[in-house]
């Protein structure tokens, strides 16, 4: 592991610490809240489940470049800006499924392999 890498993967962790402990005092509802982090060319966690029906809060920040979170056979496609600053996703699945999570904004050569994904149980 390169320097750059692990330094990178060091702010991350420190960056998502900061965003948890900002956000999670704040829900006051029954949806359930998932922290996601974007970076080049990643989302985590990779997979996020839930049941039809249960209302999701997805807090969403970049570590790095802009990035979209996008859920085309949900008609989702928000934008994420650089750096940090959060932005809240609210959504409750209607069907059950496996739907593919992609990045919307061009951010660099692993662009296209920058995926997760969203199971939807019945």
């Amino acid at each position: 592991m390169t320097a750059v890498t692990r330094a990178t993967r060091i702010g991350c962790a420190i960056l998502l610490a900061v965003f948890v402990l900002g956000v999670r005092g704040r829900a006051t509802d029954s949806a359930r809240t998932v922290d996601v982090v974007l970076s080049r060319y990643a989302f985590a966690p990779e997979r996020i489940e839930a049941r039809v029906g249960e209302p999701l809060r997805l807090n969403v920040v970049s570590v790095d470049g802009t990035h979209g979170f996008q859920v085309k056979a949900l008609g989702l496609n928000v934008r994420i800006p650089a750096r940090g600053k959060p932005v809240t996703i609210e959504l409750t699945p209607r069907e059950a499924g496996t739907f593919r999570i992609g990045c919307s904004e061009y951010c660099g050569s692993g662009h296209s392999r920058m995926q997760a994904w969203l199971i939807v149980n019945g």
